[in-house]
């Protein structure tokens, strides 16, 4: 696996605050914590039905992989996100499929060997709180230091921005797994800089981060 090194310093122009992390100093990764290369497909799709027991996992597993596909299309200037009803669930269909087809795969894996072979649209609508293509720093600032209803509107956007950042990175590093454990100072990295760029798009600043990210 690699480990992350460290975050530079990003653009002074914009005046972005982000402290170098050591993944020696990350914390242990929390018992049950999300990790896209310990989910099965066979536990992605046997959680989408209306009261299975997995579902809970199956809804962080699709936002995750549409950070992921984001990123990923970001980093290599395909990125075309869509508010069609119909054009956006075809990326989720298309991991259905792919899922059915290898159940025993990660959806890590399927997320880096199957859905990002062609471009396809990204929805712009990930939850009904969360539209990555209009939310701001400030709004995720906000959402950050709110009542727990907000606050959990800020979680949706860091599981986002974490698969954003692995789909980034993927595109130069293609079979690159960024651990669990250093999601703390990933995220840790973006509020800051957000704090200080509160009409910048968090997609935007994610992306900021994403490229200064080092990795052996």
């Amino acid at each position: 696996m690699s480990i992350l090194k460290s975050i530079a310093g990003l653009a002074a122009g914009l005046g972005l605050m982000v402290a170098a992390v050591s993944a020696n100093a990350a914390a242990p990764a929390a018992a049950g914590e999300f990790t896209p290369s310990k989910v099965t497909c066979l536990e992605y799709t046997n959680g989408l039905g209306e009261n299975s027991s997995g579902r809970m996992q199956s809804e962080i597993s699709r936002i995750w992989m549409l950070g992921y596909v984001a990123g990923y299309y970001k980093a290599g200037g395909a990125l075309e996100m869509t508010d069609d009803a119909a054009e956006a669930a075809k990326l989720g269909d298309l991991m259905l499929q792919r899922c059915r087809d290898s159940p025993q795969a990660s959806i890590l894996v399927v997320a880096m060997k199957a859905l990002v072979i062609e471009p396809h649209k990204v929805p712009q609508t990930v939850t009904a709180d969360f539209n990555p293509s209009k939310f701001t720093c400030g709004d995720y600032v906000d959402a950050k230091g709110g009542a727990s209803n907000k606050a959990a509107q800020a979680d949706l956007a860091e599981l986002w921005g974490f698969g954003f950042i692995q789909g980034y990175k993927n595109v130069a590093q293609a079979d690159m797994e960024i651990p669990i454990t250093v999601k703390p100072q990933l995220l840790g990295a973006v509020a800051r800089s957000c704090g200080n760029n509160r009409a910048t798009l968090f997609m935007d600043l994610t992306a900021l981060v994403a490229e200064k990210v080092k990795l052996n």
